[in-house]
């Protein structure tokens, strides 16, 4: 055994041999190709990444802050008009100023505002603050600044997004701190130097330093304990390589279906295995978000089955599209069109669409982005509701991308039928029209040895049959050791006959019997069953 494995072995080529040449090129462009692409990929992929989340402030001016002034002090007043000015800086959200607007006249309408979604955030200086820091200045009552002021914000929105928008109110709140301080102070005093000494001696200390702070309310915590960017790509992996897996099945098993099954049947047999596989993998991204949750969240038996309903109609979106591309884009570009929507997708799952560059916008219209927007709302107990739009949407995105994969489904099984494509949505190699069978067959003929050189005698006779368009060699010999050098054909019907009488003069006959000979060894020598050196053309 050890003895024929080295002999076989010393059979093979090296692989710099000129033999191999061409397989070497071949390999080269392929491997070029390859590299060229998945660079191309890497770099659109990372600079969408990137450019989704590249420095929101610089559209923060788009995100809303809704202020109400709900305290009718002297106090209350100076301190509204120094936060209203705060927000002319650059990098600040826009300010509403609602005071007496009777729909926000209370907490509860303004906690409403914010929950909808209507403003990202709301400042609220509170009732009783002017006449609490009057008592602390005047008389040392016991005073909290943070009493004065309510920031109130909520991370359905986006997580990351609300973060920045909120890290900028709060440093223009606290902006204001030493401002108010100075004017409370100079106030107190009434001008007056001699004044000085005795404002201190009876106010609070804490009124007079810090007169002003705010309290942050967070309306709608997030009920998490993950991170929201482990969540993102967790979920993206789970659920968009979970959708490529039934689409790659279908290559090693829909061949025989093409060319033998009813397009129809086939058309019903993958839409119902894409929707088991959908099954299957929203039951384990739910998992996820069950064995992750915080401990402020206890989900019932309905907020199973809505989170549940929410990747099935994420993961029927993506199985859908990833079936188009397979049965669409050349195997070359398959891959590459993987990690795009991979990469694109977790980008808009991370950083959302509010506050982008507004090319990066269009994560608003991605299955991913809405998916997340609904579970976002799911896990903050229902604020910025807006399943609305993000239901329609995703449903709208399967049932387009079914539509689609059916037609070319349906397409690529009538191409393969009839020989136009291949599996791999490749065409076939190109066949020559019958104007160019009729050359070669010309060139054939021209190429052959004259009749009046060959001897009229009949000592053998080869007839070959060749089926179907296959190319054979065949070597015949004949009943006076004689051989028949024919050609390589390419037959249209498995009918063509070709008949071929041969007769030799008796030295013409011993070499071409020698050569035979040797031809017949040498092919027994490597194994093939073919031993023809030259082609069979068409009759």
């Amino acid at each position: 055994m050890l003895r024929q494995h080295r002999e076989r072995q010393k059979k093979l080529l090296p692989l710099f041999s000129p033999e191999l040449r061409a397989t070497r090129m071949a390999f080269a462009k392929g491997l070029r190709d390859t590299f060229i692409i998945f660079t191309l990929v890497f770099w659109v992929s990372i600079s969408f990444l990137y450019g989704s989340g590249y420095d929101s402030t610089r559209y923060i001016h788009e995100a809303t802050t809704l202020f109400v002034n709900m305290d009718d002090s002297t106090e209350a007043s100076s301190l509204s008009q120094m936060v209203v000015k705060a927000y002319d800086a650059p990098g600040l959200p826009t300010i509403f100023d609602q005071t007496g607007n009777e729909e926000f006249s209370s907490i509860a309408g303004i906690k409403n505002a914010v929950w909808r979604g209507d403003y990202w955030n709301a400042v609220v200086v509170n009732a009783g603050f002017g006449e609490r820091l009057q008592g602390a200045l005047q008389s040392g009552d016991s005073y909290d600044p943070t009493t004065a002021m309510t920031f109130y914000t909520e991370e359905s929105r986006h997580y990351f997004k609300v973060a920045v928008v909120a890290k900028a109110v709060e440093a223009a709140l606290t902006g204001v701190e030493p401002e108010f301080a100075k004017a409370m102070f100079v106030n107190a005093v009434g001008g007056n130097a001699n004044e000085t000494n005795a404002v201190i001696d009876r106010a609070n200390p804490t009124a007079l330093v810090r007169p002003y702070s705010y309290t942050v309310d967070n309306i709608a915590p997030y009920h998490f304990d993950m991170s929201m960017y482990i969540l993102s790509v967790t979920l993206s992996l789970c659920m968009v390589v979970g959708s490529f897996i039934p689409s790659n099945m279908w290559k090693s098993i829909e061949e025989p279906f093409f060319k033998q099954v009813k397009i129809t049947q086939l058309i019903a047999l993958r839409l119902a295995i894409n929707v088991i596989w959908a099954f299957i993998i929203c039951l384990q991204a739910t998992g996820i978000v069950f064995a992750f949750r915080g401990p402020s969240w206890s989900p019932s038996v309905g907020d199973f089955f809505a989170v549940f309903a929410i990747f099935l109609l994420n993961t029927f979106a993506f199985t859908f599209f990833i079936d188009c591309m397979q049965n669409w884009i050349h195997p070359k570009f398959l891959l590459g069109m993987y990690f795009t929507t991979l990469f694109v997708n977790i980008a808009g799952a991370m950083f959302g669409s509010e506050l982008n560059n507004h090319f990066f916008r269009i994560t608003y219209a991605l299955p991913f982005f809405e998916s997340g927007l609904m579970l976002r709302t799911l896990l903050t107990d229902g604020s910025y509701n807006k399943l609305k739009f993000a239901i329609p949407i995703n449903i709208l995105w399967s049932l387009l991308w079914w539509f689609i994969s059916t037609f070319l489904i349906a397409r690529k099984a009538r191409l393969v039928k009839v020989g136009k494509m291949t599996m791999a949505n490749v065409p076939p190699p190109p066949q020559p029209t019958e104007e160019e069978e009729h050359k070669i067959d010309e060139t054939a003929g021209q190429a052959a040895v004259p009749a009046e050189r060959l001897p009229q005698s009949s000592e053998s006779l080869a007839t070959l049959s060749i089926a179907g368009r296959k190319h054979e060699k065949i070597y015949t010999p004949t009943t006076s050791a004689s051989s028949a050098y024919l050609s390589e054909s390419e037959s249209p019907s498995s009918s063509d006959m070709i008949s071929v009488r041969n007769s030799e003069s008796p030295r013409g006959h011993a070499n071409r019997s020698r050569h035979g000979q040797s031809q017949q060894q040498r092919y027994a020598d490597t194994g093939h069953e073919e031993m023809s050196d030259i082609e069979i053309e068409d009759a």
